[in-house]
Formats: structure tokens, sequence, C-alpha cells
């Protein structure tokens, strides 16, 4: 059985190890132009990867969701996974609100008439020969 250090030490390196491939997954998605869809797929891989909840077996240990969720499937069938899938679905469905929410107050905030072209570059300079 672990003590209370080791168990402190795994979750650590875990959150140590998910921000890290947040971090990349963000270097991924810098190639998207359609903000909303960027900030979507970062808070639904976040929640994927960072949500905890309760071990079924052992009161006051947590776990990842997602890992706890199918090691529960595999073992013990979806009765048992089933109260980490709903906190799965649930940082889903909060992850896809907050980017609508986001991408709509941000579509407000941006100017609604598009940048006029200066006079100076509009002409055409023919070159000297």
């Amino acid at each position: 059985m672990i003590d209370q250090n080791d168990y402190a030490l795994a979750w650590q390196v875990y959150l140590g190890v998910g921000v890290i491939a947040l971090l990349l997954w963000l270097l991924l998605l810098r190639a998207y132009r359609l903000t909303g869809l960027k900030l979507w797929a970062l808070l639904a891989v976040a929640a994927l990867v960072l949500l905890p909840s309760h071990h079924p077996d052992v009161a006051g240990l947590w776990m990842p969701a997602t890992i706890g969720a199918l090691l529960s499937l595999m073992t013990g069938g979806i009765e048992s996974a089933m109260a980490s899938l709903i906190i799965i679905g649930a940082g889903q469905i909060a992850a896809l609100v907050l980017a609508i929410t986001w991408t709509l107050i941000a579509a407000k905030k941006a100017p609604s008439t598009p940048t006029k072209p200066t006079p100076a570059s509009s002409e055409r300079v023919e070159p000297q020969l």
C-alpha cells in the first residue's frame, strides 16, 4: 500500500506531465486560425487529462478520471465506471460551453467594419529602369 507521500508524489508527477502534454498540444493547435475551435480543443484535452474522480474501492483516494473510468470499465463494468464517466462528460460539456461563450464575447468585441487600405499602399509604383 502506498503512503501519503507516495500518493502526493504520484499526483505531482501526473499533473506535471499533464501540463507539459497540454503545452505540446497548444503548440500543435497554433496552426488553426479559428480561436473558438482552438480554445475548445485545448479545454477538452485539459478536461480529459486533468479532471480527478474518487476511487470506487478506496475512500479518500483520488485518481485521474480518464484512467479511473478505463480501469473501472475493464474490471467492474459500466456500472462501476459511471461516476468517472459522468465527471468526464460534465468536463467536456463545460469545455464546450466555455469555448462558445468566449467566442461569442470575442465576436462582440471585434470591430465590425473591415479596415480600409491606405491610399499609399494601394498605389502601384513602377520601378525606374
